[in-house]
C-alpha cells in the first residue's frame, strides 16, 4: 500500500522519529522510514493515510450505488442508529465525503443507556466534531444518570436482560424514530460479525431498513479507518494480558488477573509481539467492540467482535434492531417469506437433502405457517437454544416475545447429523427443504410444566407432548418449496393482511379451540 506521511507541528514529549518509528510498525505494509528534526520547542505529530485497495474500494463504490439508490437525496425522514462502533463511524465518515447533503438532512440517532463506556461518550463527540454532524441523543425516560436509573429501573445486574434492553434502548429508540418522522432506518449491520447474521439484505423493503455496511468485513472497516483517519474508540488501544484464559462471562468485572497495557495506538496497529508482550503473555484480549459495560468484554484479537457482546446472554443484539416496530407491522418488523423464487436454487436444495421426512397434518401447519410468515420473525424450526429461551421466558433469544417453541419432532435422528438438508414432505407434495443446524434431545417434562403449567397426562396437550411427539427434536432454517397444500380453505398472513381494512385498527381474537 501507498502510505502518504502528513506532518503537523505541534507538542510532544516523544521524538519525532520514534513517533514515526511507532507509527509504522504496521504489520503486512510497506511503509516508508522518514526521519524528521523539527524546529526547536516543537514536536511533530503524525497521521497516515493509506490508499484504499481495490477490494475495498470496490464495497465503497458499491456502498454509493445503494446511498443513490435507496436514499432521498435531501436525506429527510432518514434515521441512522449508532452506537459509535467503527463501523458506525465509517458510515458517517463515508457520508460526510461523497453525500454531505445526504448526510445534512438525515437523522443521527444515539442512545445513552447510562451504561456506556466512557471512552464511546468521547468518540461521540470527535465524530459529531470531525463531520459536522451532532445526533439525536436520548436516553431512559425520566432518568439523567445511573443513580437516577437505578432508583427508577433497578439495578441492571439484578433486572431481566429483555426489561433493561426495552427502557434502556428500545423505548428511548422508538421515542427518537417518532421525533425524526422515520420511513428509512439505516443500519451499521455486517454479514461477518456474527454467524447469526451470515445472511443480511442490504436492502429490507418490509422494514424500510438499509444495510448499506452489510458487505464490509472488520478488515474493511479498521483499513477504512485508517486510510481516512476515522475517530474510534480509544478503548481498541489497550491489551489485557493474562496467564490463563479468563471465562467470558466474567471478563467484565474489575479486579480480575490481567494486566492491562496501552499500545498507544488501536490493537489493529500493532505487531503481534506489541500486543502479547515480550515474552509472550499465555494469552491477550482485545476490546473489538463497545455496547453496555455489563455486557461487553475483550476477545481474542482473531475473535468476531460480536464474541465480546451479550457474552452473559444467548443472545447478538440489543433490541433497537429486533423489537422496534411500528403498529399494525409484522411480529419482528417484516413478514417473513420463506418461498424460494429461483428454480434452479430449489433444485439444487432438493438434489442435496439426504432423507425425506413425511409430515403429519399439525407439522405440515407448521410448515405452512413458517414459509408464508405466519411465525415471524421464525425463518425455520427453532434451534435447542431458542427452544430454551422459549420454554423458559416466552422470549426467543433476540428477545421478542414467542409463546410457545415452534418445533419438528422425530422418533429417530440415526444417521443424521448437524449440517445434513432434508425433504420435507406433505401427502406426496415437496413442501420444504430443512437445514439441520441443532438436533436434540428436549426435557419434555420441563417443556409439559413451562409451556402449560402442569405436566399432567389429563392436560390433552401435555398428552401429545408426552406420548404422541417425536422425542427428538430438529432444528434450522426451512427454504419453502412449495405452500402445504389442505383439503379446507387457508390464507397467508399477506392474503389476510390485504382484506384488513385501511386506516382502522383491528383486534384478532383466537378461540379456545385449537387452529
Amino acid at each position: 500500500q501507498a502510505v502518504l506521511v502528513v506532518l503537523e507541528p505541534h507538542t510532544a514529549a516523544t521524538p519525532p522519529t520514534a513517533q514515526l518509528h511507532k507509527m509504522f510498525s504496521v504489520p503486512g505494509r510497506t511503509v516508508l522510514r522518514i526521519a524528521v528534526r523539527a524546529p526547536s520547542g516543537q514536536g511533530v505529530q503524525l497521521r497516515y493515510f493509506a490508499a484504499l485497495s481495490p477490494a475495498l474500494q470496490g464495497k465503497v463504490d458499491g456502498f454509493k450505488g445503494e446511498i443513490e439508490q435507496y436514499l432521498p437525496k435531501d436525506g429527510k425522514k432518514v434515521v441512522f442508529a449508532t452506537a459509535w462502533l467503527a463501523t458506525d463511524n465509517v458510515f458517517v465518515a463515508l457520508m460526510h465525503k461523497h453525500f454531505p447533503s445526504v448526510l445534512s438532512g438525515m437523522n443521527l440517532v444515539a442512545i445513552d443507556t447510562l451504561h456506556l463506556f466512557p471512552s464511546t461518550l468521547v468518540v461521540a463527540k470527535q465524530v459529531e466534531d470531525k463531520y459536522g454532524k451532532p445526533a439525536l441523543w436520548k436516553m431512559p425516560a425520566d432518568v439523567t444518570n445511573r443513580d437516577e436509573f437505578i432508583a427508577q429501573y433497578g439495578d441492571c445486574e439484578e433486572m431481566d436482560s429483555a426489561d433493561f434492553d426495552f427502557v434502556s434502548k428500545v423505548e428511548p429508540f422508538q421515542r427518537a424514530l417518532a421525533e425524526c418522522n422515520k420511513d428509512i432506518l439505516i443500519t451499521g449491520r455486517r454479514m461477518d460479525q456474527a454467524a447469526q447474521r451470515i445472511s443480511l439484505d442490504v436492502w429490507e423493503e418490509g422494514k424500510r431498513t438499509l444495510n448499506p455496511m452489510a458487505s464490509f468485513s472488520w478488515q474493511d472497516i479498521i483499513d477504512y479507518a485508517d486510510a481516512e483517519g476515522v475517530p474510534v474508540n480509544s478503548g481498541h488501544n489497550f491489551a489485557y494480558r493474562c496467564s490463563a484464559p479468563i471465562e467470558a462471562t466474567k471478563r467484565h468485572l474489575p479486579d480480575l488477573p490481567w494486566k492491562k497495557v496501552d499500545l498507544g495506538k488501536p490493537f489493529w496497529q500493532c505487531t503481534e509481539t506489541e500486543i502479547k508482550g515480550s515474552p509472550a503473555a499465555t494469552i491477550t484480549y482485545v476490546f473489538k467492540s463497545f455496547g453496555d459495560i455489563h455486557t461487553t468484554g475483550p476477545v481474542e484479537p482473531h475473535e468476531s467482535e460480536r464474541t465480546g457482546r451479550f457474552v452473559r446472554q444467548a443472545k447478538t443484539e440489543c433490541g433497537i434492531h429486533t423489537r422496534t416496530t411500528s403498529a399494525g407491522a409484522p411480529h419482528g418488523g417484516a413478514l417473513q417469506d420463506l418461498i424460494v423464487k429461483d428454480a434452479a436454487k430449489a433444485a439444487a436444495l432438493k438434489s442435496a437433502c439426504i432423507r425425506t421426512i413425511d409430515l403429519n397434518e399439525r407439522q405440515a401447519c407448521d410448515v405452512f405457517c413458517l414459509v408464508n410468515g405466519a411465525f415471524s420473525p421464525l425463518q425455520g424450526f427453532m434451534d435447542e437454544t431458542a427452544y430454551n429461551s422459549v420454554v423458559k421466558d416466552m422470549r426467543l433469544p433476540e428477545k421478542q416475545l414467542f409463546g410457545l417453541p415452534v418445533t419438528l419432532d422425530v422418533k429417530s435422528v440415526e444417521g443424521l447429523k448437524e449440517g445434513d438438508k432434508i425433504l420435507l414432505k406433505w401427502e406426496g407434495q415437496e413442501v420444504a427443504v430443512l437445514e439441520a443446524s441443532s438436533i436434540y434431545k428436549p426435557n419434555k417434562v420441563v417443556e409439559a410444566k413451562e409451556c402449560y403449567g402442569t405436566s399432567s397426562l389429563e392436560h390433552p396437550t401435555v398428552h401429545s407432548l408426552i406420548a404422541e411427539l417425536g422425542q427428538y427434536y430438529i432444528g434450522g432454517k426451512v427454504h419453502g418449496l412449495e405452500s402445504p397444500k389442505f383439503k379446507y380453505v387457508v390464507q397467508t398472513p399477506a392474503e389476510v393482511r390485504a382484506t384488513l381494512p385501511e386506516g382502522k385498527n383491528v383486534v384478532a381474537f383466537q378461540n379456545r379451540n385449537p387452529i
